[in-house]
């Protein structure tokens, strides 16, 4: 049962500590309904949305991050507006959540090299991959199946990929939760500054 619903309150502080409780929840646990969410980036006259993996919430100071390539046509998207924009939903929950702010790409710094280390040999092989994200596959499918699956490298030969591993950070300027309940739908937007919160409001759902 969703703890929303085993609380009568109107308390927005209540509220929003569980918004970020979900998500920090949500990064270890690779069944929980937000630990895949949905980021979104600017393209011309459309947005482009790419579901990736939650890899790290700091509730103290609102920052969201996962990881991607360097290769990635998202970073020049990213680059050209310093912005991103997230989507995390879990149905289980009764809660989306609606999340931006400005974005900072860090890529062969102690950050990045914090991650890295911490990533797991068996997902390092993308970042080692001569062929970049989204480009055209030459052969066929079956052929790079099977030549990912021979594919082998020990911890000493994966630094190759380091420096195509890039871990993205969003400093949350502004956050929606929206809840659904057969009681009556609730809504509510959180703006921050600077890490820290600066409105609390109530939205008509």
């Amino acid at each position: 049962m969703p703890v929303f619903e085993t609380q009568d309150t109107d308390d927005l502080s209540f509220t929003e500590t569980l918004c970020w409780n979900m998500l920090s929840e949500a990064v270890d646990d690779r069944k929980h309904p937000m630990h895949l969410v949905v980021v979104a980036t600017p393209a011309g006259h459309l947005a482009h949305m790419r579901t990736v993996v939650l890899r790290r919430v700091d509730t103290d100071t609102h920052k969201l991050y996962f990881h991607t390539d360097i290769r990635s046509g998202k970073i020049g998207e990213i680059r050209a507006t310093g912005h991103l924009s997230w989507l995390a939903y879990g149905a289980s929950l009764r809660s989306q959540l609606r999340l931006s702010g400005p974005t900072v790409l860090h890529s062969q710094d102690e950050l990045c090299r914090l991650h890295w280390d911490r990533t797991r040999l068996f997902s390092k092989r993308c970042y080692l991959l001569p062929e970049p994200p989204g480009r055209e596959l030459r052969g066929s499918v079956a052929d790079f199946d099977e030549r990912l699956a021979g594919f082998r490298y020990t911890l000493e030969e994966s630094e190759a990929g380091f420096e195509r591993f890039v871990v993205v950070e969003t400093q949350v300027d502004s956050m929606e939760w929206y809840y659904t309940h057969n009681r009556g739908n609730r809504r509510a937007h959180f703006s921050y500054r600077d890490g820290l919160l600066q409105e609390a409001r109530w939205l008509t759902p």
